[in-house]
């Protein structure tokens, strides 16, 4: 039985919004912990600072500002007495206190004598997650003037802080789950639910992550649904999720039950409609699916509600060739469907029609043409569709306006399969430039080398002319090599392993070197 697994053909970059408030417009509670201090001038600092800060969140709409008093209060009845706030308190209390008072984010923090000025370090405490940010220290002297100016500039710093932390982790999500790198991908968008947990479009995307089959956390998968539905128990998408966590557990009976009812919500649901279709196939029931579907259309010819469902049950079915005019038939009446048209290119992708994937892809960003998932996507169908000059002009504008790597690992990919090997050694130059300790560009950068350097090496006739092709392996290798031994984490293991092929094979090729040039002698 086909599984649809919708997380792996997610081609869209999650939103990442400051939500850390209960929801749009409403003020975002908040408190200060009087910051830690040793001697009286880092004391006055650290009230002077606190006033600071207090009189721009009670001044501000943005924000609920929690009363000292109520603070002292929570941390008393932790156990904690407030006359020790002085000497810094465990973050542990902090998010304790926090979660009593009901606060979506806390300051605290220590100050602490530095030459002349005062070094001021703070943090920002999420309690519903449990998670803190540490925010880069700043130097202020014993002045009022620039102690307001730093209260002005912590407080200016809060949004950027918090949705820069949550947007890389959500980024890097994004990557790992093109990679199929799942443990990655939940890693960071636990991360980016631990700045954040009010992120929709992230708890879709782990829960999605957990139904994988390498993952196989289908109860983990459920929990994420459940929690959403018990937000909002008519969300069609949780409801799709439940129906695919049934199908991962064998209950497509009442699989089926869910995705109608996300069906009866939201008509265009079409992972729903997929959905369906496999637990019809489950049932054993898809071509009485398929059936009634084809004998309703022949009754109706025109009635894109049919066509819809009918070209995701062919889809399913792998019928690609069936599914792709009533996709262009649906697209042509509505263009917003980005979620059809993403079949539509996939479809034909496997038809091995590249151009008209490529004419798609491109509609397929315009919807959001900033996209950097969705540029990397569209080049990587117009470089199928051999239109090579439009992906890597796409690809150079990418790098040239975010510096993104995978742009840079695509370049050199499109390089190598044309065969201009200069110009793909050039890119790698750049990628290395730009990231020069990163383990993922110097295994990328250490595969393709090795790779070139492999099929070069396995050429066996033992005649002079091969010369030249052994020394350009030899290059090669030492290349990937130099490369290979600087990846670290969770790839050193593979990259050590090529390292240990790679110097087999320099010794192959000097060996067949040396045999060649003695026998020619």
């Amino acid at each position: 039985m086909m599984r649809i697994m919708f997380a792996t053909v997610c081609l869209t970059l999650l939103a990442c919004g400051i939500a850390v408030a209960q929801g749009e417009g409403e003020a975002t509670r908040i408190g200060i912990v009087p910051f830690g201090y040793s001697g009286s001038d880092a004391r006055w600092v650290s009230n002077k600072l606190f006033d600071a800060l207090k009189d721009i969140f009670e001044d501000s709409p943005e924000y609920s500002f929690i009363s000292k008093g109520d603070l002292e209060d929570a941390f008393e009845d932790l156990g904690f007495n407030p006359s020790d706030f002085e000497y810094g308190v465990p973050p542990d209390f902090v998010v304790d206190a926090g979660i009593a008072l009901g606060a979506e984010m806390i300051l605290y923090g220590n100050i602490s004598p530095s030459g002349d000025e005062f070094q001021v370090y703070w943090n920002v405490s999420i309690p519903a997650s449990g998670n803190t940010i540490n925010a880069d220290p700043a130097l202020v002297p014993k002045n009022t003037d620039p102690v307001k100016e730093l209260a002005a500039s912590m407080v200016a710093d809060l949004s950027e802080l918090i949705s820069s932390r949550t947007q890389q982790a959500l980024d890097q999500a994004t990557f790992s789950i093109q990679m199929q790198n799942w443990s990655m991908a939940i890693m960071f968008l636990n991360q980016a639910l631990s700045v954040d947990p009010t992120l929709l479009d992230a708890r879709f995307q782990l829960a999605n992550v957990y139904l994988q089959a390498d993952v196989d956390s289908v109860d983990k998968a459920l929990e994420v649904y459940e929690g959403i539905l018990a937000e909002d128990e008519m969300n069609p998408a949780a409801l799709t999720g439940i129906g695919n966590v049934y199908l991962a557990n064998d209950d497509p009976d009442a699989a089926r039950t869910y995705f109608e009812n996300a069906v009866d919500i939201d008509p265009e649901n079409a992972d729903a409609y997929l959905g369906l279709a496999e637990a019809y196939q489950a049932l054993g029931e898809i071509d009485q699916a398929v059936a009634s579907f084809e004998t309703a259309l022949a009754s109706n010819p025109d009635n894109l509600s049919i066509k819809f469902p009918l070209s995701l049950l062919y889809y399913q079915t792998e019928n690609y060739s069936k599914a792709i005019p009533y996709m262009e038939e649906i697209l042509a009446v509505n263009s917003t469907m980005n979620g059809l048209r993403q079949r539509l290119i996939q479809s034909y992708v496997k038809v091995g029609d590249y151009g008209h994937a490529a004419d798609h892809v491109v509609i397929y960003l315009e919807s959001d043409p900033d996209n950097s998932q969705k540029i990397l996507y569209t080049a990587q169908v117009e470089a199928w569709a051999g239109r090579t000059s439009s992906a890597v002009n796409r690809l150079e504008s990418l790098i040239s306006s975010t510096g993104n790597r995978e742009a840079y690992i695509l370049l050199a990919t499109l390089y190598r399969d044309s065969g201009q090997r200069g110009a793909m050694q050039s890119v790698f130059s750049r990628l290395s430039s730009a990231y020069p300790n990163d383990p993922l560009a110097n295994y990328m950068m250490g595969a393709f080398y090795y790779q070139s350097g492999s099929t070069k090496a396995r050429i066996s006739e033992l005649v002079a002319d091969n010369i030249p092709v052994w020394q350009g392996a030899i290059s090669d290798l030492n290349t990937a090599i130099s490369y290979l031994s600087s990846v670290t984490g969770h790839r050193a293991g593979s990259a050590q392993s090529m390292v240990s092929a790679a110097n087999n094979s320099i010794s192959l090729c000097e060996e067949k070197i040396d045999r060649v040039e003695r026998y020619s002698q």
